[in-house]
């Protein structure tokens, strides 16, 4: 295929079993969409680009020594509901449904959302984590009760929930199917098409479709970690946090 030359973005086809999570997710860099991904390679975690301001007195989140870069977030030691969230420091990210005029014709393109990240926790039985796209909050676990899209882990399960609310109310989805390791990655994530469904992902397969309660108003980055047990320590390591979107622009309908 030496010179060949492609006028639209090259996307992946996403139609295997374990690669629709790809579905239509541009293959490089394109200026019609929005993307962001973090590998965690740094000395030490820049402040403007993560805001750790709501951790409760003790916790951290750091950097870890490890090949391809990850980010920490540790609880203080024997400490019960102790615990911080990392969130991205932007606003960046919105689901907006495609919208038609009476002739059919799209008035609005709407965002197609992929987000992912590889996350690992050392003792889910006693640990509340997550991570996905939230709205602004406060307070360590003020995640829980945010407008969010998650993939959400409760102490005492050892399972994944799915989680989608808005001012409406809030869906969740338990995928007691797949038992989490602890100290084992699972690469989690979901696809939000046009504001209409979430598919949820792990392990890059598709787990749950959900259709109700997805937040529209702008969202953020986030990883959040809270301890549930006053033994030992509670550390949630994230390897990469990635999220992709196509600009919502009438001037790119038809030309994406």
């Amino acid at each position: 295929m030496a010179g060949t030359h492609f006028r639209n973005p090259v996307m992946f086809a996403g139609l295997a079993k374990n690669t629709k999570w790809f579905k239509d997710l541009p293959v490089d860099n394109n200026p019609n969409f929005t993307c962001y991904k973090d590998d965690f390679i740094y000395n030490t975690l820049p402040s403007s680009q993560w805001s750790t301001s709501i951790a409760d007195g003790g916790a951290s989140a750091g950097i870890s020594n490890e090949v391809n870069g990850a980010v920490t977030l540790t609880s203080a030691n024997t400490t019960d509901n102790n615990g911080l969230a990392l969130v991205k420091t932007q606003n960046t990210f919105q689901a907006v449904a495609e919208t038609r005029d009476s002739t059919g014709a799209i008035t609005n393109p709407g965002t197609v959302i992929w987000y992912e990240a590889r996350i690992k926790n050392n003792d889910a039985n006693a640990t509340d984590y997550g991570t996905g796209l939230v709205e602004t909050f406060t307070g360590t676990s003020g995640w829980r009760s945010a407008n969010r899209i998650s993939i959400e882990s409760n102490n005492g399960e050892q399972f994944y929930r799915f989680v989608t609310k808005n001012a409406d109310g809030t869906n969740q989805v338990q995928y007691t199917a797949y038992t989490i390791t602890d100290d084992g990655y699972d690469t989690v994530g979901f696809r939000c098409d046009r504001a209409g469904k979430v598919e949820f992902f792990v392990n890059r397969v598709l787990a749950a479709t959900v259709t109700s309660n997805i937040n529209t108003d702008d969202m953020q980055m986030f990883a959040a970690s809270v301890s549930a047990s006053a033994s030992g320590q509670r550390v949630t390591s994230l390897d990469y946090i990635t999220c992709t979107a196509n600009r919502n622009a009438a001037e790119l309908i038809g030309n994406i």
